[in-house]
């Protein structure tokens, strides 16, 4: 059987202080005025005490999704003025009752990053928008690399998987061989090693690079909660081969060989070695 509802009762003594009860029993000042404002939502402020104006006006900016607390203002404010919601309209102030056609328009919180992301991405004015109001995995960001989901450098994978929005998500690099490398400490010391491993290759080669970038491109699978960067060899077992002066097609001497130019200030751009990675090489 469902526990039965208590109805708050307040008295306000002669010196101003608000006492709460249910039941016939006195219940503590602050659970007291949580639960009168939430049941009397329409309550005149001027009859209320200042804690509870207070309260009341802290409960009046709290957004929720299923009735869950507390959803970051910043996308309700979004929202509002993308015209998906009208705020005034949406019931409880839940987002999961924003209606389409009849239907839910948000099934889950993820729905409401999609939608936003994939009007961003196409959108540079809604991408300020984003950035301004401080959403999490716009901070920082430029509409570029952003609309590409892709990161240049390392320290930025970690401010996207240490994000509000994405820090449950679960990281995973896929290595060179194949193999998954699982969690962010593990994923981020794959990347490190990635980034060793190839950066000595290429300087071994090129005695004249002066400095190699590695740009990663990232997929976000929101059902799962997952962010994936793939760094599989696209051709594998094509690392230079002393008797074939291009080192084997599309080994990293391959590119070298067949750079138009590896002179001071020239740049080689290898985009197709490495599944979800672009390196590039400026030359001194």
């Amino acid at each position: 059987m469902a526990k039965k509802k208590s109805i708050i009762k307040r008295i306000v003594t002669k010196s101003g202080e608000a006492r709460y009860y249910a039941n016939g029993k006195r219940v503590k000042s602050a659970n007291g005025r949580k639960k009168f404002i939430k049941q009397n939502p329409n309550v005149d402020v001027k009859t209320l005490t200042d804690k509870e104006k207070s309260y009341a006006k802290r409960v009046k900016n709290i957004w929720k999704f299923k009735n869950l607390a507390n959803v970051p203002y910043a996308y309700v404010d979004i929202l509002t003025k993308l015209a998906i919601i009208d705020p005034n309209n949406v019931k409880d102030r839940d987002l999961y009752n924003v209606f389409e056609n009849g239907k839910r328009k948000f099934n889950s919180f993820d729905d409401i990053k999609r939608e936003i992301d994939e009007i961003a991405k196409g959108n540079l004015l809604v991408f300020q928008w984003c950035n301004e109001v401080g959403l999490p995995n716009y901070r920082g960001r430029d509409f570029e690399t952003f609309t590409n989901n892709r990161i240049e450098n390392i320290v930025d994978i970690v401010n996207l998987i240490n994000s509000p929005a994405y820090k449950k998500y679960r990281f995973i690099v896929i290595d060179r061989d194949g193999d998954m490398q699982l969690g962010h400490v593990v994923g981020l010391l794959a990347l490190r090693d990635f980034e060793i491993d190839v950066g000595s290759t290429i300087q071994s080669l090129v005695s004249n690079s002066a400095y190699i970038r590695f740009c990663y491109d990232y997929t976000i699978d929101y059902e799962n909660k997952e962010i994936t960067i793939d760094l599989t060899d696209m051709y594998p077992n094509k690392e230079p081969d002393p008797t074939d002066p291009n080192g084997g097609f599309k080994s990293l001497l391959w590119y070298v060989n067949n750079a138009a130019s590896t002179g001071a200030k020239e740049q080689l751009i290898i985009n197709d070695k490495y599944k979800d990675v672009e390196i590039r090489i400026e030359f001194s």
